[in-house]
Parts: C-alpha cells; structure tokens; sequence
C-alpha cells in the first residue's frame, strides 16, 4: 500500500500490511526527488493501485506520484481537524474511510 506519510503503522502492525511512503512520517516535509523516485519505483514493482492520502493533504502534492504510476488517490479522515464540509460526522467519515480501505485493500 502506499501513502503521503507513514501514520499507518498500526494497521501495518496489526495486518501485517506493508506500506510505502512518501514523507515519512512527517507529512508536513518536503519529499526530495529521491524520495519520489524510490515510491515510484516501489508503486510500479509492487503493482500498487492506490495512494492513500489524508483529507486536509492536498491533491498535488502526489499529482506527480499518480502521473507516473496511475495509482487512484483514496482519502482517509484522521479528524485531526474539524470536517470540512458541515454535514459530515464522525460515524459518516469513518465509513468512508472504511469504504476507501476496502477499494484499496481490494476487499469489495
């Protein structure tokens, strides 16, 4: 699986998922062209369909990861801010994060 930055570690830990990240873990950085060409090259060999990014990341920062690879950009909700649209709760952001998991996981 591949991701904007590593704050997945838990369900690595717990499902034995192994993720691939731009940012490490911290997702304000700024990933070096190393760090982009080491994530393509992991999204190309290991057939990776999508990118998982968080809500408030924005879409071009990996616009160059999907170019390359044709990876599908999924968002998770971490709610580590308010939602931004004003009707979205709790329960309805994490079954969409639940919906996003099981496109990307390919457990449809």
């Amino acid at each position: 699986m591949a991701s904007n930055h590593n704050a997945y570690a838990y369900l690595s830990a717990r499902y034995g998922l192994e993720f691939v990240t731009v940012h490490g873990l911290d997702p304000e950085g700024e990933p070096t062209a190393e760090d982009i060409a080491e994530v393509v090259a992991a999204i190309n060999e290991d057939n990776i369909t999508v990118i998982f990014i968080e809500e408030y990341t924005d879409a071009d920062a990996v616009q160059s990861i999907v170019e390359q690879t044709g990876v599908t950009p999924l968002t998770l909700y971490t709610m580590e801010l308010p939602p931004m649209n004003s009707d979205d709760t709790y329960a309805s952001l994490m079954q969409s994060n639940l919906m996003n998991l099981k496109t990307g996981l390919g457990c449809q």
